[in-house]
């Protein structure tokens, strides 16, 4: 790797910390992440204002608070363009022993190598494949043999529906899960697997269908059998095992079913009518067109991506034409052949930052390529000449690219604005992309590494941590370097913005089997350090890695509330936010417990922890609730405990939310950070006079003393002075105060 690849990179020393990094130049607050963990930057210095606080440690802070937000819709997207689902991600071994939402650890017979990762496909998803899928020829068969065993062998041909056809079989049960896993399919540690349940084991190797034998699968079928719960391993059909008696149980699927019939299927289900998706069909001479169409030129899922476009078309937006040149362009499947023959850096540049970028606007993606093929000019010239830069028009440096733009209305700092969004035709080209660069232009590896590192400072919030996944994904294939040249320094930084990168960034290999282990050993050793170290392992303690520590991250999160570090409290309150927005009601009354307790202890540390992690979380963690009148923005807090008490599993939230508030009123110090997220509820009731009931009787519960009443009543106050900010709120909030205070 070239030296560039970190500005805080420590020859030699990366690993340790004998001191702390230097502190990073200030970027430019109005779009830096920087303050993610704390706050706006401090007035003229260097230094982000995560390292720059005192008292409440800036809880609340609304500018870093909506960069929260950004953090968290940018890394779910992320996460889905690489082909990483964002929640219910479960990772188990017989090494350390990990669970929780994400139980995990990794098993250390020969290295990492065994670790398994299974995947929820929800249930919403399960529900919509069993509506549309088209059974193949010979489904009656692979169906009869499903239902009597518990492990099946399919073969099919890639992208032909393996997945999809798995799900199917696999329906009735309580629970359908994808499995990955890298070591001997014989060993797959089935007793540590939910019972009840489907599994669908997909992208084994080479490696792995070689040492299978027949003499293992009756085992491993029993080992299934007994925990109610069924397998079904897809095979590659141009693959052959050496063992004969394992080829003879296979089960296979050798012709998919038309194009015409999967793509009624789908229309069908996105128009509710079968007559309109045969007529739509027939329309334009589509029905013809997709009869010339061979099983060996399209996905299935392209066949999806036509049916969601026609779909579009029929509503009115876009064109048929368009839709069928798209359909086209994505049913040529040599993306990687396609890559190796684009000729010119500036091609080259657009198609792999959409690798990086794909789905975010088209000015970041030109923005992005225009640094690499600069990199990849100066590289190519040797110090010499540059060769000249071609100057194609954008429609044809899209289409040759394989990408569109569309206009999409988004939410930007001041509003929603209609942008234009640049994406592939095919979603699943980013991961494939970037692997087979790796892999394929191993000689590009340093020049890459260093145009994503660079790319990681970039103006833009979102691509900065887009960049930091990507470098996340490639680290699967080379961690000790990327962790030590990249990811380290990052997270030993005195910026939080960095830290903030190296959290994105650990997403994607903590849920690597191959990674999984040494991504949990880090973090765990970092909760260990001190200052910036500590406060990347409490952000990572979130939904990036936390949750695959046993039972979750509670007790190491607990652990680290005893220390007397305001950030360290403000990190802590990020990451119980994003847990609290992938749990289930049970779980997030869990976190809540935690908080309640912490808050209540007569120690400092969990005491000042538990009041700022929770004025950090009523602050960062919001809810969209639909409404005739439009969306109602909800502080989720206050949903959990209005709504949420029709719910069982979230009722007890109330009693212990109200407790929380009357804690924070009166906690040494808090009085800023309380304004803050009062200010945020009161504007928000303000814009939704619905919420002002709710919200004035959760305040009145939690001021159960004069005291408290008395600060309540000041905040108010500040809201009508010197600007009326929620004037209906205060007054409301105010005379009922005043009618309660002849009863102390």
């Amino acid at each position: 790797m070239s030296g560039s690849a970190g500005a805080d990179s420590l020859s030699g020393h990366q690993d340790t910390e004998a001191k702390p990094a230097p502190e990073a130049p200030a970027a430019d607050g109005a779009e830096s992440l920087a303050a993610t963990l704390s706050g706006v930057r401090a007035g003229n210095g260097s230094r982000s204002a995560s390292d720059d606080v005192e008292g409440d440690g800036r809880a609340g802070d609304e500018d870093r608070t909506r960069r929260q937000e950004e953090f968290r819709a940018t890394r779910a997207d992320g996460l889905g363009s690489l082909g990483v689902r964002s929640s219910a991600v479960f990772i188990t071994g017989d090494g350390h022993s990990f669970s929780g939402q994400i139980s995990g650890g990794d098993s250390v017979k020969g290295g990492d190598g065994g670790g398994l990762v299974f995947t929820l496909v929800s249930r919403r998803t399960v529900a919509e494949i069993v509506r549309v899928y088209v059974r193949p020829d010979g489904y009656d068969e692979i169906q009869r043999a499903g239902e009597e065993g518990s492990l099946m062998l399919l073969s099919v041909s890639p992208r032909w529906g393996g997945t999809s056809t798995a799900i199917r079989l696999l329906a009735d049960l309580g629970q359908v899960h994808e499995l990955r896993f890298s070591g001997d399919l014989a060993a797959v540690p089935v007793e540590s697997l939910p019972e009840g349940c489907g599994f669908i084991l997909d992208r084994i190797s080479v490696r792995q269908l070689a040492t299978l034998r027949a003499r293992d699968l009756p085992s491993l079928e029993d080992r299934f059998q007994k925990r109610h719960s069924k397998l079904v391993v897809i095979l590659d059909a141009d693959a052959r095992t050496p063992d004969h008696a394992v080829e003879r149980a296979v089960h296979r699927i050798s012709t998919p079913p038309s194009a015409a019939q999967v793509l009624t299927s789908h229309l069908t289900y996105l128009l509710g009518s079968t007559s309109e998706a045969k007529s739509l069909l027939t329309e334009h001479g589509l029905g013809d067109q997709l009869a010339t169409v061979e099983p060996n030129s399209f996905d299935a899922s392209q066949l999806v991506e036509l049916a969601r476009d026609l779909a579009e078309a029929a509503a009115g937006r876009g064109t048929f034409e368009e839709a069928l040149v798209r359909f086209q362009d994505r049913a040529q499947r040599d993306v990687e052949d396609w890559y190796d023959e684009i000729d010119g850096p500036d091609q080259r540049s657009i198609v792999v930052a959409l690798s990086v970028l794909d789905s975010m606007t088209y000015d970041a993606v030109t923005r992005a390529a225009a640094r690499l093929e600069q990199a990849w000019r100066d590289d190519d010239a040797g110090g010499g000449a540059l060769p000249a830069r071609a100057r194609r028009p954008r429609r044809a440096r899209l289409q040759a690219a394989r990408a569109r733009i569309t206009n999409e209305a988004r939410n930007t700092r001041y509003g929603r604005a209609e942008l234009e969004i640049a994406s592939f035709l095919d979603s699943s080209y980013p991961e494939r992309l970037l692997r087979h660069i790796w892999h394929e232009h191993d000689y590009d590896r340093d020049l890459v590494l260093a145009w994503l590192n660079g790319l990681a400072s970039d103006v833009e919030g979102r691509v900065r941590i887009r960049s930091a996944m990507a470098i996340g994904y490639l680290s699967q294939f080379a961690f000790d370097t990327i962790r030590r040249d990249i990811i380290t320094p990052w997270a030993r930084s005195g910026d939080g913005d960095e830290r903030e990168r190296a959290v994105a960034a650990l997403s994607l290999p903590a849920r690597h089997p191959d990674t999984a282990g040494r991504v949990i050993r880090m973090v765990l050793e970092w909760c260990e350090r001190t200052g910036p170290l500590r406060r990347t392992a409490a952000r990572a303690l979130g939904s990036s890695v936390g949750a695959v520590l046993a039972t979750g991250p509670d007790a190491r999160l607990s652990e680290l509330a005893e220390k007397p570090d305001a950030v360290l409290h403000v990190c802590i309150g990020d990451s119980l936010a994003e847990l609290m927005a992938d749990a289930d009601g049970d779980r997030q009354i869990e976190l809540l417990r935690l908080l309640d307790n912490w808050s209540a202890e007569r120690a400092a540390g969990r005491q000042a922890a538990g009041v700022t992690a929770f004025l950090e979380v009523a602050a960062t963690l919001w809810r969209v609730v639909p409404s005739p009148d439009g969306d109602t923005h909800w502080p989720s807090l206050l949903w959990m405990a209005t709504e949420g008490s029709s719910d069982s599993a979230i009722a007890p939230a109330r009693p212990i939310i109200a407790r929380l508030w009357s804690r924070a009123l009166v906690a040494p110090g808090s009085d800023q950070a309380v304004h803050r997220v009062f200010r945020r509820w009161a504007l928000s009731a303000e814009r939704s006079p619905q919420l002002q009931p709710h919200l004035v009787r959760l305040l009145l519960e939690a001021a159960t003393t004069k005291r408290q009443a008395g600060l309540l009543a000041a905040h108010a106050r500040r809201l009508r002075d010197p600007e009326p900010l929620a004037p209906d709120l205060a007054a409301r909030l105010l005379d009922v105060l005043s009618q309660r205070s002849h009863g102390w």
